[in-house]
């Protein structure tokens, strides 16, 4: 699907301040497009217009060319899979986990699904394989995943859906360490070929495979453009990254010196 904010403005309610007014910008369909931006550059507001959280205060958001408020709520929820940064499993069985679901799950589905985000050769080690729980809250022996393998179960659940069509990343890997970060969103670019994609970080490294970048600052697209257009324009962005670079080239030299 292609979406479209066609001079969108947005206040939260009983809020005079404008979060961002006119705001333009399109998808294009199987795009992989990265918003980036400080913290309050209203990324994760975006997401919930997007999904239908909040409606615009004025202008239109527009998906395939049609304007998204003659859609219900929930084909707005079958049309995108989002990941937030805040993830936890539910304490239910894996299947259970993956299909949102405890009726009429399809296993051959969910084993796709894990297939792809590369989580099934774990899984399927397990003694009762997708029957297993997670967690130890109900289940002693519950199954505890790693933040990341967290992430990818949230994925899976999203590709499960058959009428997802577009997948929307929301910092989902802000808890992870650089390094950690970087891995999976290699992955994601294997997994989401074919689908729309949508991903928000303040981390600049995390959206090089991405197709296009749009920097937010103060409620307006900023600047535009691929990783390396942006980098040779040598403006916010660029500084940005290199500052970020420079963080996390200190952090491993430190490291180093302390094991040494």
């Amino acid at each position: 699907i292609s979406v479209e904010f066609e001079h969108v403005s947005f206040k939260y309610p009983n809020s005079k301040k404008y979060v961002f007014e006119d705001l333009s910008f399109k998808i294009e369909p199987s795009e992989k497009l990265a918003l980036v931006g400080v913290n309050g550059a209203g990324k994760t507001t975006i997401v919930k217009l997007l999904t239908g959280l909040y409606r615009p205060t004025s202008g239109r958001i527009l998906i395939d060319g049609i304007d998204y408020t003659r859609f219900s709520i929930e084909d707005l929820h079958e049309l995108f899979g989002v990941v937030f940064q805040d993830i936890e499993p539910l304490a239910v069985t894996i299947k259970e986990n993956v299909a949102a679901s405890s009726n009429d799950i399809d296993e051959k589905r969910v084993e796709m699904a894990l297939r792809q985000v590369g989580l099934w050769d774990k899984i399927s080690q397990y003694e009762k394989g997708i029957d297993q729980m997670l967690l130890k809250i109900i289940d002693e022996d519950g199954a505890v995943l790693s933040g990341g393998e967290n992430q990818k179960l949230m994925i899976a659940r999203a590709l499960y859906r058959e009428r997802t069509q577009m997948m929307v990343m929301d910092e989902p890997t802000a808890a992870l360490d650089a390094l950690a970060e970087e891995k999976i969103y290699r992955e994601f670019d294997q997994i989401m070929q074919g689908k729309t994609s949508l991903f928000i970080s303040h981390r600049l490294a995390s959206t090089l495979f991405c197709d296009r970048i749009i920097l937010l600052d103060g409620g307006k697209v900023l600047e535009e453009g691929t990783h390396d257009e942006l980098l040779s324009h040598d403006g916010l962005y660029a500084h940005m990254f290199k500052t970020q670079g420079k963080y996390y080239q200190g952090v491993g030299k430190n490291e180093k010196q302390a094991s040494v």
